[in-house]
């Protein structure tokens, strides 16, 4: 299982991402992201790359959850920061 990093330098791992179409060459990926300490949130995003979206979808498992999300991990950074910082801080 891939490690992603945000901005911020926060860890955290991807358990499953799946997309709808979301309007005419747009999808809506939602992805379900693990932090450290093994909390689960959904995020979502649309993306219109639709080529990287094909080839996402042509793979299976987490290679294929890790492809979709790599297409919206941008848009989705600072939204996952601020949640891993408010988990971060909520344990203290």
């Amino acid at each position: 299982m891939k490690t992603y990093t945000t901005t911020q330098g926060q860890e955290f791992t991807i358990d499953y991402a799946s997309a709808i179409t979301a309007g005419y060459g747009h999808q809506k990926i939602t992805a379900s992201v693990v932090s450290e300490n093994g909390d689960k949130r959904d995020f979502n995003a649309k993306t219109n790359n639709m080529p990287d979206f094909d080839d996402a979808t042509d793979l299976e498992g987490q290679e294929k959850y890790e492809a979709l999300f790599d297409l919206v991990d941008y848009s989705l950074d600072s939204e996952i920061s601020e949640w891993l910082y408010e988990l971060d801080n909520s344990e203290d």
